[in-house]
């Protein structure tokens, strides 16, 4: 390719500012890149740390407040149930008084009787509806359930206490004591984190949630499953530590907060159970006061570097700008308008598509080989040949390089103006020895479906022409 003097020192100027705003530009992103991670690196060992050690410690405490208040209800039932062993009579005025005693986390009071029927507190009897039968209860002894459906209503899950109330011949019945999940919030609470702590009690076995103060109802079952977790922490460590009744910390993706939850859980040695602490990310990042100091030395980093950089870059780019404006839409070989310049007519055409446009488009055959042959000069010479001819025809505003070989015309006539002017153009470089397939479409409201037709005419031209001439590889 042969350059002219004053596009060489064009060229030169503008590698030069280049150079030059490229280590700017890298100095500039190196410095920020630095800041930033500093600042992140901060904000996670900081605040990260912070937020799951609050968690773990209120996690440990939460976890024995509830073993206390589940087993002081157990012992409290137990006691009941050794004042009911008692009575002579199950369904003695005295035994259903006992049935109406207030308890805490206890709903209900009822006795299962042998015959499997209930004896409610107000000494009515009802028939269960989960099919809890009074033999499978007595060979379980004292137990506390996880969440099943009541056995008066099918359709509320309650947590169960059972205790055996035994007799001279064996166990005369089965006291039970109901517990509500929802109610559990009303007994265990944090007050960290400005209260936006959410508290989980999670049956392992099943993987329920017993209680859940975030959506305000137990879950189904596979309640942990299906949550992406985030990087750091695996799904793998979760069920090796509840498999192992040990506590740890995770972090996983709420779908209704549409955020990352920090949790920690602790087992509550009570059946399978954890407790579950969790908080929104944002809010771990909002608490610590330390983040707005970190935040505030960024800030003023920042801008005093983009400030020094503006000055700089103020001085630089004007120079910089006006000498590409001229290389943006100009080919500096054939000194047509370039790819860039037909992208953007063709933006235009596509949203107003003229009455009449007629698009040629040509390749200039061989280039390749001529290249090979004798020399890119020679192949820049056949390409400055080839552009001079469709200049001649239809004008330089109206002609594009897109390619290495490859040359476009946009021309608002109609179809036989255009083929004339693309002819004769065709001539013109078979006179300097060259030859150029070319192809020509019109009309339509289309603009993509009329470049389409015209290239594929080109092509149809090219392989005629070689059809003609043999081996594409070579040159006349």
């Amino acid at each position: 390719m042969e350059l002219n003097h004053e596009t060489k020192a064009l060229l030169k100027r503008i590698n030069k500012q280049g150079r030059e705003n490229i280590a700017a530009a890298l100095g500039l992103k190196l410095l920020i890149c630095i800041g930033f991670f500093v600042v992140w690196w901060l904000l996670r060992s900081y605040s990260v740390d912070f937020c799951l050690r609050t968690l773990t410690e209120e996690a440990q405490e939460v976890q024995g407040n509830i073993y206390q208040q589940v087993t002081f209800a157990q012992d409290h039932l137990e006691m009941l149930g050794d004042i009911i062993e008692g009575e002579d009579e199950l369904d003695s005025e005295h035994v259903v008084k006992i049935l109406q005693s207030d308890l805490d986390m206890v709903s209900r009071l009822g006795i299962v009787l042998p015959d499997d029927q209930i004896l409610q507190s107000d000494g009515t009897l009802a028939q269960p509806v989960n099919g809890i039968t009074f033999d499978a209860l007595a060979e379980k002894g004292t137990f506390i359930t996880n969440v099943e459906a009541d056995n008066l209503e099918t359709d509320r899950s309650v947590l169960f206490i059972n205790v055996p109330i035994e007799g001279e011949g064996g166990i005369r019945g089965i006291l039970f004591g109901v517990i509500n999940p929802q109610d559990l919030s009303d007994y265990f609470e944090v007050d960290i984190f400005d209260g936006h702590a959410d508290i989980f009690i999670v049956d392992a076995q099943n993987m329920e949630f017993i209680m859940d103060t975030l959506h305000g109802q137990a879950q189904s079952a596979d309640a942990l499953q299906g949550h992406k977790i985030k990087n750091g922490y695996s799904e793998e460590q979760i069920a090796h530590d509840f498999a192992n009744a040990q506590g740890g910390v995770t972090a996983y993706f709420s779908r209704s907060l549409d955020e990352y939850l920090y949790t920690a859980y602790e087992p509550v040695e009570v059946n399978d159970w954890f407790v579950m602490l969790s908080v929104p990310e944002s809010v771990v990042f909002k608490e610590a006061a330390y983040i707005e100091k970190i935040l505030l030395l960024l800030g003023i980093y920042e801008a005093v570097i983009l400030i020094a950089y503006f000055f700089w870059d103020v001085v630089h780019t004007r120079k910089e700008m006006r000498a590409k404006e001229k290389m943006a839409t100009v080919d500096l070989l054939t000194n047509l308008k370039n790819r860039n310049a037909y992208e953007e007519i063709f933006a235009e055409y596509a949203l107003h598509f003229p009455a009449c446009l007629s698009c040629v488009y040509a390749d200039a055959n061989g280039l390749h080989e001529l290249n090979n042959s004798q020399g890119h000069a020679a192949g820049d010479r056949m390409l400055q040949t080839v552009a001079d001819a469709f200049v001649a025809s239809f004008g330089k505003e109206h002609v594009y390089r897109i390619g290495g070989d490859e040359f476009l015309v946009f021309a608002e006539m109609d179809l036989d103006s255009a083929s004339k002017k693309a002819f004769a153009a065709k001539e013109k470089t078979q006179e300097a020895g060259y030859h150029v397939s070319v192809g020509v479409a019109s009309g339509g409201e289309d603009i993509d479906a009329v470049v389409k037709v015209a290239e594929q005419k080109m092509y149809a031209d090219k392989k005629r022409y070689y059809m003609e001439h043999g081996d594409r590889r070579k040159m006349r």
